[in-house]
């Protein structure tokens, strides 16, 4: 048991070392003087303030002067630490003191004590006593470092007949007195940091109180004890405030008195009630175990504090807002199936506060399931219909929601007898991609984890499918501008084609109806020559024969081209 509270120590503090201050604490060294004679022995305590945050755990490295002081002893003795990972130790070598402590419950107060270190006096000046290294983790279930500041000390030290030139004094007033008509009045006194005689304080500290001196007060006087119905009566001189020493635990009465030239007046007494210790750890129980599938369990608690009393118990789930409560049982409020961090506190009326900390675990129901979801869902319509099975005659909370987690449409219902249900969303719907989230709940409250279905797109109705291939309006559209465009695109493309084609056709036309033409000429040109001489023979009349023939060949093949281009032309 010891080596696994080692080790949750060791976890908290490394945690806390690596881990953003949500909070604050301080570590604090407090002694009742700061001045000493060589030989003296003396004790100083080290607290924590945890300024309202819970702590469990903490560590530290306390430093002094070798040549001045030497450690005697480390006391863990009322500690509010219940074990410890490295045992309080020190080294007269090294001059330190080093602890490591922590407990199972949380705690809270000004003036928290974790150990207490007396020293002696061995040689004279003025020296520090500081820490040089510290942690402090919340009790938070995480090992949160809430540690902010770690103030030491100054003393000073002298050899006893040199020591009551250094030790403060109230400082003296040197004035005639006037002439008393009467004994003086009980004075009104200022107290700094204990300004209420009827509260409880959770710190102790030196402190200053102050006062008016008529003209006629000659001698003052005070004194602090449990008495509270002490007067002193032995004279201090002529001054107006005065600086105490840290107080103990318990009720004081500060007591005050001034003389003029009749006598001593009344005394004034004023209460200091100082409580540096938290009320006794005490244990929290769930009624139902820690694990439990009871949705509102019950919390069993007492505590007692023997000083101040018990101002109030308080509960705090999660790290979440600090409410007080009445005295136990408690019944929780409706809890989420999971693990929850549940500190019960109780507090005292000065405000120290003790902690008992639960790790409790709900547990959940059995999730229900989706069994089908209605595979079209288009833009701007609803009937969204979701089908499944969960445990019988139970609420089931269906939440239609965005991808992003924006929440759309949200409806309960119940399951039957069997456990079959049905959900329909009817409200139309934008285009994206939407989730289910269904959670149920039982008669008593208790809940389970929630199911998320596989994303559900919702997308325009298709004006056109073609061989499984969806066309929505606005793509029909749009192939349907693509394709009017390709039609208009190709038709110039073929009129100028067949224009270009036709132009062809023309040229070789052409070429070839004057080169048939030249041919008929040169044939026409040659009979002529035989013609020239007005004579023809038998010889020439035969050559103009054949030249005639082949001319019409000629004429007649040339005629058939020319009709063929032309209608090709045409085509």
């Amino acid at each position: 048991m010891k080596y696994k509270i080692s080790i949750l120590v060791a976890s908290a503090l490394f945690l806390g070392a690596t881990m953003h201050s949500a909070s604050a604490a301080t570590l604090q060294l407090t002694t009742n003087k700061d001045a000493f004679a060589i030989g003296d022995q003396f004790t100083v305590d080290v607290k924590a303030d945890s300024e309202s945050v819970g702590i469990n755990a903490a560590q530290g490295t306390v430093q002094i002067s070798k040549d001045v002081l030497e450690i005697v002893s480390v006391d863990k003795t009322g500690s509010v630490f219940n074990f410890w990972l490295t045992e309080p130790t020190f080294s007269n070598d090294s001059g330190q003191v080093n602890f490591i402590g922590g407990s199972t419950s949380g705690f809270s107060g000004r003036s928290l004590q974790i150990v207490k270190i007396t020293y002696k006096v061995k040689g004279s000046g003025a020296t520090d006593i500081v820490f040089t290294d510290g942690a402090v983790t919340a009790s938070d279930g995480s090992g949160t470092n809430v540690l902010t500041s770690m103030k030491g000390l100054s003393i000073t030290s002298a050899p006893s007949t040199e020591l009551e030139t250094i030790v403060s004094k109230p400082t003296q007033i040197t004035r005639p007195a006037s002439r008393a008509e009467r004994l003086p009045e009980r004075p009104t006194i200022q107290v700094a940091g204990y300004r209420d005689p009827e509260v409880w304080y959770n710190f102790t500290t030196r402190f200053s109180v102050s006062w008016q001196l008529a003209d006629d007060i000659t001698d003052v006087t005070t004194a602090i004890n449990r008495d509270p119905l002490f007067s002193p009566t032995v004279s201090e001189g002529l001054f107006d405030n005065k600086i105490f020493p840290p107080l103990s635990e318990g009720v004081s009465y500060l007591h005050v008195r001034m003389r003029n030239g009749i006598g001593w007046g009344p005394t004034l007494h004023y209460r200091l009630a100082i409580d540096l210790t938290p009320p006794p750890v005490f244990q929290a129980r769930v009624q139902e175990g820690v694990a439990t599938d009871n949705p509102t369990p019950t919390i069993e608690y007492a505590a007692s504090d023997g000083l101040s009393g018990l101002k109030r118990y308080y509960i705090q789930q999660d790290g979440g807002e600090v409410r007080t409560i009445e005295k136990g049982p408690y019944k929780m409020d409706l809890q989420k199936p999971g693990k929850h961090l549940v500190k019960i506190g109780a507090e005292d009326n000065a405000g120290n506060s003790v902690e008992s900390i639960l790790d409790l675990d709900i547990l959940p129901i059995e999730a229900p399931r989706i069994t089908s979801i209605m595979g079209d869902v288009f833009v701007g319509e609803g009937r969204l219909d979701v089908i499944g099975t969960a445990l019988p005659d139970i609420i089931l909370q269906v939440v239609l929601k965005t991808k992003e987690g924006q929440i759309e449409q949200s409806n309960e219902v119940r399951s039957d007898m069997h456990g079959s249900w049905v959900m329909r969303f009817d409200r139309p719907l934008k285009k994206g991609d939407y989730i289910i989230e269904i959670v149920a709940r039982d008669a008593r409250g208790a809940m389970s984890y929630s199911v998320t279905s596989d994303v559900i797109k919702v997308r325009p109705r298709p004006a056109l499918v073609i061989g499984g291939l969806e066309l929505t309006q606005f793509w029909f559209f749009i192939v349907l501008v693509l394709g009017l465009i390709g039609a208009f695109v190709a038709g110039w493309l073929f009129v100028r084609f067949e224009r270009e084609q036709r132009a062809r056709k023309i040229v070789i036309c052409q070429r070839d109806i004057t080169n048939m033409l030249a041919m008929v000429k040169k044939d026409i040109e040659r009979i002529l020559e035989k013609y020239a001489d007005d004579k023809i023979d038998e010889a020439e009349v035969s050559e103009i024969k054949h030249i005639a023939k082949k001319a019409n060949e000629n004429i007649e093949k040339s005629g058939k081209y020319c009709v063929q281009s032309i209608g090709e032309i045409n085509r």
